[in-house]
């Protein structure tokens, strides 16, 4: 397992591949941050993705996760948890001291929790404009 900080331009084409085949809306590119995480498994193979946004305060922002919906489960086992692991340390070199994140997918809510990450609002919505 191991993971790659990738400038999201250069990995952009694996993961809209990967939303694309999960249905999932496309977003730009260009509201995505400058950088996103690779997870790949011990067959070399990229299992999970995650952008990371790079703020002026001590809190950084991840979001976007995305598995590949090509390989098998068992094939991406505990690569989600050793990336948000690998993200941590990556945080701490630049010294957040706080990650901030959003998601009601089952099994990200499960690693996160696994992972001492707390929650924060409940129901609460995000809206988003295009201007």
């Amino acid at each position: 397992m191991r993971v790659e900080l990738t400038r999201t331009k250069d990995s952009y084409s694996i993961i809209s591949a990967w939303w694309k085949e999960r249905n999932f809306p496309i977003v730009k590119p260009s509201i995505l941050s400058q950088y996103t995480f690779l997870c790949y498994n011990d067959q070399n193979t990229p299992v999970y993705s995650m952008c990371f946004y790079n703020t002026d305060s001590d809190l950084c922002w991840i979001g976007w996760q995305a598995s590949n919906p090509f390989v098998e489960k068992e094939d991406k086992e505990g690569c989600f948890d050793y990336l948000f692991k690998e993200i941590e340390k990556y945080a701490k070199e630049l010294e957040y001291d706080t990650i901030f994140t959003t998601s009601n997918v089952g099994p990200v809510v499960d690693v996160l929790k696994n992972n001492n990450y707390k929650e924060g609002d409940e129901q609460v919505n995000h809206y988003l404009k295009t201007i």
